[in-house]
């Protein structure tokens, strides 16, 4: 089973990503490593820009303190990492130890109750060998409610086959209701010239239907055992999908259907999304829906609770 790799730096946004990685953690069963990077050398901090930064035993220490909601969850490591670089120093560790999933918490300047990746949260999903969950600022104070509902941002691609893969696993580990949403965005919005003349209704129609048939096929194949919707959604899919993560407790979309395979890369709609939703969003790399069936994958495979 794979690990469950929460990346924290000290502050109460640390707090947001560990009480949902504590809550993912006992779903699964999964192991957990709580990670903090570090400057390795003293005298990088007093000649660079991290005076002040948690070094050596002080690191220690904050995880340590960090730790303490962590008390239920079976297996738990605290890991410093004598790194200048926390996305280097996360993204090194979740390959060596095969992580399923990477979870941090949202920049401090973002609004409360809101999504918004810090420095390290961006360069881990522009690269990161797993999904990365990025948790809303203030989740401390509420955290996961006993009724789930997962929401999946589907499309018929690779990618988005990926995120729905992983959204099922979250949706059964969690029993939890699964929302898959299918948002197509209208012709006319995208072609405005006011000169053409096809048929927008037409092929708007056309287009519709086509996604809402590979929507209903690929949930047709989901386990009968979960709860679930499809819904076809029009719009612009960053707006409509930013809305709707209101609606729902975890948001699971994919990357931009290009970059190298198995590494997260944000695309125009989860970049978006990601910067500006209401839960928690996992953000899912191409192929890497068994990546995430590592962690939940036993979980799943039991009956609900």
């Amino acid at each position: 089973m794979s690990k469950i790799l929460i990346g924290v730096d000290g502050s109460e946004h640390s707090e947001d990503a560990v009480v949902f990685g504590r809550a993912l953690a006992l779903a699964a069963g999964a192991p957990l490593i709580l990670a903090m990077a570090y400057p390795a050398s003293p005298l990088a901090v007093r000649h660079g820009a991290l005076a002040g930064h948690p070094v050596g035993e002080d690191a220690e220490a904050v995880l340590a303190e960090l730790a303490r909601p962590l008390h239920d969850v079976d297996d738990v490591e605290l890991r410093p990492l004598g790194n200048l670089s926390p996305a280097q120093a996360l993204h090194e560790t979740a390959e060596e130890e095969d992580a399923g999933l990477i979870v941090v918490g949202s920049s401090h300047t973002g609004r409360f109750g809101r999504v918004l990746p810090g420095s390290t949260a961006e360069r881990l999903l522009h690269g990161a060998p797993c999904p990365v969950a990025v948790v809303p600022n203030g989740y401390r104070t509420r955290g996961m409610p006993d009724r789930l509902a997962v929401g999946c941002a589907f499309r018929a691609t690779e990618d988005g086959n990926a995120a729905l893969g992983a959204a099922e696993e979250l949706a059964l580990a969690l029993s939890a209701s699964l929302r898959v949403m299918h948002v197509v965005e209208p012709m006319p919005w995208v072609y405005d010239s006011g000169e053409t003349s096809l048929d927008l209704r037409e092929i708007n129609a056309s287009i519709r239907a086509d996604a809402e048939r590979a929507m209903n096929e690929r949930v047709a194949g989901l386990s009968p055992r979960l709860r679930s919707v499809a819904t076809l959604y029009d719009g612009r899919p960053a707006d409509v999908l930013t809305a709707l993560s209101e609606t729902v407790d975890l948001l699971v979309i994919g990357s931009r259907g290009y970059g190298p395979v198995k590494a997260v890369l944000l695309g125009g709609v989860s970049g978006r999304v990601i910067r500006s939703a209401a839960c928690p969003v996992v953000v899912v790399p191409r192929r890497a829906h068994s990546a995430v069936g590592s962690v939940f994958a036993a979980s799943a495979a039991t009956e609900p609770r």
